[in-house]
């Protein structure tokens, strides 16, 4: 159902009004009215009724028609106002409809009411929606300068040959010249292009003419200032029905920053390739699945193997599964414990088993999350093999050494054997036969008897230190008494010199160990005294013998001079002698170790410790 119209009647004679109705009616136009006839019922309808249309005489008793049009326009200007009366003057019709009266109706001729009201609101409508439009378009321009002016780039609209006829203010902050100077065609956007740079701006604009009618072109320009920046260009081409290029829309973005990134990246791509195809060994990158990511040239050469063998496949893809076990076993360890790992990988080849130490960590993403796995790996087969050389080297140097000093005391003890029985007897029966001459002698010759006394007193001397000669190089005692008589033995000898203090806890030293176990701890002990007495001066030595979980340590400690073991030990063996050296060779054939502390002007302290078990096994007992 239409909606009935809303009209204001402004008439002093309600007769009049009905007529008004009347031919309203009669033109089918559905309403509903309001008749006033004086002032303030006028202002009150306009305030209470909002009417969609007014109708007013031009002479009424208390009020004037163009005072009422001057009301309304000032309370609803957009409700179209019609001037209804009796008698109104060509002249002031043309006033009135100057002063925005919509149109104006003789009463004489009512029957052009109807379509003078229809005829008005249809204008009425017209100029509603021209506003709206307007106020759209506004509103559209509005919202598209915000966006011109926020959008972080220049926008534009120019033409084939590098001219603009439109470019917005930023254009003056990206390249440092006035806006106007692009406005005006004053400067060309050639102007500001490098030269070098022309024959790719040009060639990306042709292809995107011929392809897709836009393009993305980036290039560089230099600003006002000198400074040269680069710009990414996003243009369509907007053509005319003859395909000629009519004009161009489309900004400019500063991606100097982007590309300053880009170049240093590709700097530390390159630095880093290089780096890693200069490393000594191999580098493989994996992700947490056991892909393949990244290798150098080094492992590709190694291998051999191409990117195509190895790249996105998983190590069970690349490696016999022996070997990838091993390698997912060790991965395995840095995604669990999320650090380092060292490990030893054994990898066949045509030339043998080789060896590799690999150092595998992980590697996080920007928010340090483990994601992948690094793995730096070295080819240690040559060292592994000369560093088994080494220790077998060491163990046949060993062994010599070892059949050196039991030949050496196996000499001493024949040495010692033939001084004691043969050179000893001899001594002992040149003492029989000299005292058998002084014995011989007359009261007369008592020079002599005196110079075969001096002889013999001599003689008893030589055979002390023939004797004495004999023990050394073959303790008789040890093999007499046992290893710890034959200790204490050497103690005795040292405290007519020292003030020595010692102390024994070990009850059954001789069952501990075999007798070549016996001999080196004899001459280890004895060693140490030597040392001492020849080199140390000093005034009081401690030694002690002690057993604790399968240990036996002999130490010895004095108040001599000291000296640093490191420099002693740094000098050539032909000017230390053999002393230091014998001594740790000679724990090392007991399976034991040797300690020396000292420095120059605090003594020395000698810890020599001997497993027992192992000096059994050492000597084959």
């Amino acid at each position: 159902m239409e909606q009935a119209l809303r009209i204001l009647i402004l008439e002093d004679l309600p007769s009049d009004a009905e007529l008004m109705t009347y031919e309203l009616r009669s033109a089918e136009i559905a309403h509903s009215y309001r008749r006033v006839s004086d002032r303030e019922q006028f202002l009150a309808a306009l305030q209470d009724d909002n009417p969609e249309l007014i109708l007013s005489d031009f002479h009424l008793p208390s009020f004037d028609g163009l005072e009422a049009l001057t009301l309304a326009q000032a309370t609803c200007p957009d409700t179209p106002f019609i001037f209804v009366s009796g008698a109104m003057g060509e002249e002031v019709a043309i006033d009135a409809m100057k002063r925005g009266a919509t149109d104006y109706v003789l009463k004489d001729r009512l029957s052009r009411l109807g379509p003078a009201v229809k005829r008005a609101l249809r204008e009425t409508e017209e100029r509603r929606e021209r506003r709206q439009a307007v106020a759209a378009m506004k509103e559209s321009e509005e919202k598209y300068r915000l966006l011109v002016k926020n959008i972080p780039a220049v926008v534009y609209k120019g033409y084939s040959d590098c001219g603009v006829d439109f470019i917005d203010e930023k254009v003056e902050e990206l390249t440092g010249y006035p806006k106007r100077e692009f406005d005006t065609r004053q400067l060309n956007w050639l102007d500001v292009l490098l030269p070098e740079d022309y024959q790719p701006f040009k060639e990306a604009f042709l292809g995107g003419l011929k392809d897709s009618g836009s393009y993305i072109r980036e290039y560089r320009i230099k600003r006002k200032d000198g400074k040269i920046i680069w710009i990414q260009d996003r243009g369509q081409i907007i053509c005319g029905p003859d395909s000629r290029v009519e004009y161009i829309s489309g900004v400019f973005f500063d991606i100097t920053e982007r590309r300053q990134a880009e170049e240093a990246l590709r700097e530390s791509e390159a630095r880093f390739a290089s780096f890693m195809r200069h490393l000594p060994g191999t580098a493989v990158m994996r992700d947490f699945e056991g892909r393949y990511l990244y290798a150098n040239e080094t492992w590709e050469r190694f291998q051999p193997r191409t990117p195509q063998d190895w790249q996105g496949k998983t190590i069970a893809e690349v490696w016999p599964p022996e070997i990838a076990a091993n390698i997912s076993h060790s991965d395995q360890q840095v995604i669990t414990r999320g650090e380092s790992v060292q490990t030893i990988e054994e990898i066949p080849r045509e030339d043998g088993i080789h060896n590799w130490l690999v150092n595998k960590f992980p590697i996080p993403d920007k928010d340090g999350r483990p994601i992948l796995i690094g793995a730096v790996g070295i080819d240690i087969t040559l060292r592994r093999r000369a560093e088994e050389a080494l220790r077998e080297s060491e163990r046949r140097l060993r062994y010599l050494t070892s059949q050196l000093l039991s030949a050496q005391e196996r000499e001493r003890k024949r040495i010692s054997m033939e001084l004691h029985d043969e050179l000893g007897q001899s001594l002992a029966l040149l003492k029989l036969q000299i005292r058998a001459i002084e014995r011989g002698l007359g009261d007369d010759q008592q020079d002599l008897r005196g110079r075969c006394v001096e002889l013999l007193r001599y003689l008893d001397g030589v055979i002390d230190d023939v004797r004495r000669l004999s023990r050394d190089l073959s303790p008789a005692i040890l093999e007499d008494l046992g290893l710890q008589s034959a200790l204490r033995y050497l103690i005795d000898g040292v405290s007519r010199h020292y003030t020595v203090s010692h102390s024994f806890e070990v009850e059954d030293l001789d069952n501990l160990f075999p007798a070549d176990a016996q001999i080196i701890i004899y001459r280890i002990f004895q060693e140490c005294l030597t040392n001492i007495s020849k080199h140390a001066g000093a005034t009081e030595v401690s030694i002690a013998v002690k057993e604790h979980d399968g240990w036996v340590s002999l130490v010895l400690e004095d108040n001599g001079a000291g000296f640093d073991p490191v420099q002693v030990s740094a000098r050539r063996a032909t000017s230390r002698g053999l002393g230091l050296a014998a001594l740790d060779e000679r724990a090392r054939m007991l399976g034991g170790t040797l300690e020396i502390r000292s420095q120059p002007g605090s003594g020395a302290r000698v810890t020599c410790a001997i497993p027992i078990d192992r000096a059994a096994r050492a000597t084959g007992h």
